[in-house]
């Protein structure tokens, strides 16, 4: 788990937006896009304070800004948290992610310097340590020790009538916990109990029955790893880490959904401003429909599926796409040299707009021969793995959601030069985010740095992009995080690049 080097104080400072980003949102909208429901709640709220509590080797901060999210004392949650009463989880009021968590970011020139909020960005969210501390909290509560750390603080109970109870009720509690650990006996592989409220109630009395109480919070924790298609027995190797900003999104999906695990290939989240602009997303242009890429999301990120069958609001999941298409992309915040932007102009017309400019077509797709990029995303997502989720999406049933008319994702094997539109927000660089900043990204790819620090939230105003500081180290040497190719202007002058540099902060 990383674990990143935040000021919470600072992050619950009013930020700044730029209405320009989100012209037509009415105030109602805004507030479901930074916590409306997709259908992924997959964690009682009490369960995770009681993880916090419990576990604080996983869960360093109360309010989740390790894991770099921006907390909202408000909503109780951090932005791209949700919140929804689950039938699975007993009827508990739980919290999932939504795409706010993974694209809305606050940067700060300065660390001193007001906080500005950027919507549809790559965010600072490390969203592998965030399901990874849930999913381990659950498997280290099978232990009889720590399910007796986790039960007294979840049933709000004193510790000294808890202890005693535990002590009269012990050998019928480790016996039970023994019989079924991970809550998985007497259901089908991913299939969910029927958890009622009055097994999970937070209340203790001296009366209670520990052990009945425990092997109910293990069918509840089954009930959390099913929603997240995970197999009720801890992994044997952890996998890679991806860090701040990134994972092996489609890898994941492929695994969980299809059942076809992938090589592991990192990106950093997508930019989801001027979506409707574009007929195929994603760095790979593999996608024509966000909203059925959002669908997947869920499915993977905790609506429960049963066999063709899905248990989510389609509807919210339309909403949120819907929201996410009326981003723009955000203005250069701070403060431009017009002069050396001026000069910048012509050096992006003979160096960079014969990728980026022009329709956002497929013409704008590029062989990894060509590029030079780290080719591990264009050639893991196969032709095989996009007719495999075109089945699932075809075959999917829900209320209120119609299968697409035509197929919606493909395989390219190409990558996709966009538009630069925003490009001074979208540091860290490539597909991978494995370049720290623009005035990386225009050196000579031998010459980039092998490693670099990730988790700042100050941007550094002369290189374009953040500086170099947190506590996970980016490792290009890794599988899937190279920084080589894409070497185009790298050949220019030291003044020139400054001058190219400027004229993007104007895009």
């Amino acid at each position: 788990m990383i674990a990143l080097c935040v000021n919470a104080e600072a992050l619950e400072k009013a930020a700044r937006i730029d209405s320009d980003q989100v012209p037509t949102l009415l105030r109602q909208d805004m507030d479901f896009f930074l916590h409306g429901s997709m259908g992924t709640e997959v964690v009682p709220e009490r369960v995770l304070r009681a993880f916090i509590k419990t576990y604080p080797d996983l869960f360093p901060t109360s309010d989740l800004s390790h894991l770099g999210l921006i907390p909202d004392s408000q909503f109780g949650w951090p932005i791209g948290l949700s919140r929804k009463n689950v039938r699975h989880l007993g009827g508990l009021s739980a919290v999932g992610i939504n795409c706010a968590s993974c694209h809305v970011a606050q940067i700060t020139s300065t660390p001193e310097t007001e906080p500005i909020r950027i919507l549809g960005v790559t965010s600072h969210f490390d969203v592998e340590a965030f399901f990874g501390s849930i999913l381990t909290a659950t498997f280290r509560s099978s232990d009889p020790g720590n399910m007796k750390r986790l039960l007294c603080i979840y049933l709000n109970a004193e510790p000294k009538p808890f202890d005693a109870a535990w002590r009269n009720q012990q050998d019928k509690i480790v016996a039970t916990i023994k019989n079924d650990p991970f809550g998985a006996k007497d259901v089908e592989l991913s299939e969910l109990h029927n958890v009622n409220s009055a097994e999970v109630q937070q209340s203790f009395d001296t009366n209670i029955d520990l052990a009945g109480r425990a092997h109910s919070m293990l069918k509840l924790f089954h009930n959390m790893r099913a929603a997240l298609h995970i197999p009720d027995q801890p992994p044997e190797t952890a996998t890679p880490s991806s860090g701040p900003g990134r994972n092996d999104a489609f890898g994941l999906l492929a695994a969980s959904l299809l059942h076809a695990p992938q090589p592991y290939s990192p990106i950093k989240f997508g930019l989801v401003w001027n979506v409707d602009r574009r007929t195929w997303v994603h760095w790979d242009g593999n996608t024509k429909s966000p909203l059925s890429r959002n669908l997947l999301a869920s499915l993977g990120l905790g609506a429960p599926l049963h066999a063709k069958h899905a248990d989510l609001e389609f509807s919210t999941v339309k909403r949120q796409t819907d929201l996410s298409e009326k981003i723009r992309a955000p203005r250069y915040p701070f403060r431009i040299d017009n002069e050396s932007a001026k000069r910048g102009a012509s050096l992006f017309a003979t160096n960079c707009n014969s990728c980026h400019g022009g329709p956002e077509s497929d013409q704008r797709l590029y062989s990894v021969s060509e590029v030079a990029t780290d080719p591990h995303r264009a050639e893991m997502f196969s032709q095989n793995l996009a007719d495999g989720f075109n089945k699932l999406l075809a075959e999917l049933e829900t209320e209120g959601y119609q299968p697409p008319k035509e197929v919606g994702v493909r395989s390219t094997g190409k990558y996709f030069a966009a538009t630069l539109n925003g490009v001074w927000a979208r540091s860290p660089y490539l597909h991978n985010g494995s370049v720290r900043t623009m005035k990386e990204l225009l050196t000579e790819p031998t010459q980039r740095a092998k490693t670099f620090r990730r988790g700042s939230r100050v941007f550094d105003e002369t290189e374009m992009g953040y500086t170099e500081s947190g506590v996970y180290l980016f490792n290009t040497a890794t599988t899937g995080n190279s920084n080589s190719g894409h070497d185009y202007g790298t050949k220019l002058s030291p003044d020139e690049k400054r001058d190219l540099i400027e004229y993007l902060k104007t895009l």
